[in-house]
């Protein structure tokens, strides 16, 4: 079972365990995931939605979308992309098998259907992570999250991270499905505001804002042992198990109780019988 102290992870590359730290600062926090995804499965903010943060997830796909505000109502959901101006854009929705692939470079689809996948191109609304931070009073986001399969630059340059200046940035900066960084394209953007990187766990960049020197020293490092986390995979089997002897305790006990209600079945069957067997009494002469 799982401990009321132990995080659960529900991130894919437990980035979730990171930011969790920040709860202890900040109870009920505010982020912006842009590019949410599921609400649940492979997301960022989940667990931070669980441990009573809020916040705005920004998400183009409709299936997503509904799922979101079905998951999460406590949080607000934008169907949209984020991108450089206030618009539309044209988008290539990846299949059910890898919906966190879906893009706005074309290139980037091709290669994907070039391997077997079928994208299907549709248009979404478009914003500016300005105009979602605008919702908010300078420095009152904690988290602004991004994942956005190669429109990093643009979602960048969309904000004034000088004047909203949110807590913390994460930006996932590898190219789709490669170790490759991209960090070199869009970083100076978010240093040039006043942060610096505290930590790459290999898929994303965890910037901090230079003023906060104690959030900094916590997203300092990656997930360890002393964050007493578990993979929200491992924290189901653990509760199915769980569930899974409890039930065999209930089957065990009614076995139990089936055998002693045969034996007593048992041994009433045998006093009968030798009521039947014993002589009746010899007849006067």
């Amino acid at each position: 079972m799982v401990t009321k102290t132990e995080f659960i992870s529900y991130a894919q590359n437990m980035e979730d365990v990171v930011l969790g730290r920040l709860v202890a600062l900040v109870p009920n926090g505010c982020f912006i995931d842009v590019g949410a995804g599921h609400p649940i499965l492979e997301n960022v903010t989940y667990a931070l939605y669980l441990k009573g943060w809020r916040g705005i997830n920004v998400e183009p796909m409709q299936r997503e979308v509904d799922m979101l505000c079905a998951e999460r109502p406590d949080d607000e959901t934008v169907r949209a992309a984020v991108g450089a101006t206030m618009g539309s854009v044209t988008l290539f929705e990846a299949p059910s098998e890898n919906r966190g692939a879906t893009t706005s470079d074309a290139a980037v689809a091709a290669d994907y259907e070039a391997a077997g996948e079928t994208f299907v191109a549709f248009e979404s609304p478009m914003v500016t992570l300005s105009s979602l931070l605008e919702k908010f009073q300078a420095g009152a986001v904690h988290v602004v999250k991004i994942d956005v399969e190669g429109m990093e630059l643009d979602v960048l340059q969309s904000a004034d991270l000088q004047r909203h200046r949110p807590w913390v940035v994460v930006v996932e900066s590898t190219e789709p499905n490669k170790p490759t960084s991209t960090a070199h394209i869009w970083e100076h953007i978010v240093l040039e505001a006043g942060y610096r990187c505290t930590l790459f766990d290999g898929l994303n960049r965890f910037y901090v804002r230079t003023d906060l020197e104690d959030v900094a020293a916590l997203l300092s490092v990656p997930a360890n042992v002393f964050d007493h986390w578990t993979a929200a995979r491992t924290a189901d089997l653990r509760q199915e198990v769980a569930e899974l002897r409890a039930s065999f305790r209930e089957a065990e006990t009614y076995a139990l109780a089936l055998e002693s209600a045969l034996a007593d079945l048992r041994a009433e069957n045998e006093k009968a019988s030798d009521k039947s067997r014993k002589p009746f009494g010899r007849a006067r002469t």
